[in-house]
């Protein structure tokens, strides 16, 4: 009889074991599923990154080519500068990156199926990354409601070559600024513009140390995924 209970338990023990083996190895299936959705969003969230930071360098250089010819309606080129301008101050790009996996992982509860805790630690403090990165495109977009585009009204400045861009089709007629004679040597010469631009400049160069940063730590996120995927 004893021998028999002993066999019953060791039968008992032994199925607990089979069936821990097993949802630990269902565990780690679905969690190599969830680090290939990981790295397929932070590819994509690193790219779109990549492309609007390379968007605020370029009109951090517009910005900068502005200023050095702000007063100077006779500097070379002071036409393209001029329509250069203008559109980067009415089309502040904004960064909507999707992280579907991430965020089911975080509403669920289930970042705990990640073994690797530095990577666990990295995601759950991403959204904080991205929060620094919005709040910064957020007061951009604020800034050409409230301030760029009152002035465009006031000033009677050709708006429609800025905002076609924001649309695959724009049939309304598209004047450069640059095509009023009149209308460069005024704008280089205002000052009110040129303190405009000058605090869109700051607002944009801090706005491209958050991107710096929230790049970097895709990158980081990004290797700690590579490290865990068998």
């Amino acid at each position: 009889m004893a021998g028999e209970g002993t066999a019953i338990v060791i039968s008992i023990l032994l199925a607990f074991a089979i069936d821990a083996w097993w949802e630990e190895r269902a565990l780690r299936i679905e969690e190599q599923q969830v680090l290939q959705g990981l790295r397929s969003e932070f590819v994509a969230t690193r790219d779109v990154l990549s492309g609007h930071l390379e968007e605020h360098l370029l009109d951090l250089k517009t910005f900068e080519d502005f200023l050095g010819a702000a007063g100077n309606s006779g500097v070379e080129r002071a036409g393209p500068i001029v329509d250069a301008t203008l559109i980067a101050l009415l089309n502040p790009p904004t960064s909507d990156v999707g992280n579907g996996t991430l965020d089911a992982l975080l509403s669920s509860g289930r970042i705990e199926i990640l073994t690797n805790k530095t990577l666990r630690a990295k995601l759950a403090a991403w959204e904080g990354v991205m929060a620094e990165v919005r709040d910064d495109q957020v007061l951009h977009v604020k800034s050409v409601y409230e301030i760029h585009i009152p002035y465009f009204v006031t000033k009677n400045i050709p708006a429609g070559v800025a905002l076609h861009k924001w649309y695959d089709e724009w049939t309304l007629p598209r004047t450069m600024p640059s095509d009023d004679p009149e209308l460069v040597p005024r704008l280089l010469g205002d000052e009110n513009l040129r303190v405009m631009i000058e605090i869109s400049y700051g607002y944009k160069r801090h706005l491209t140390e958050e991107f710096d940063i929230a790049i970097a730590e895709a990158s980081a996120i990004l290797a700690e995924i590579d490290s865990s995927i068998n």
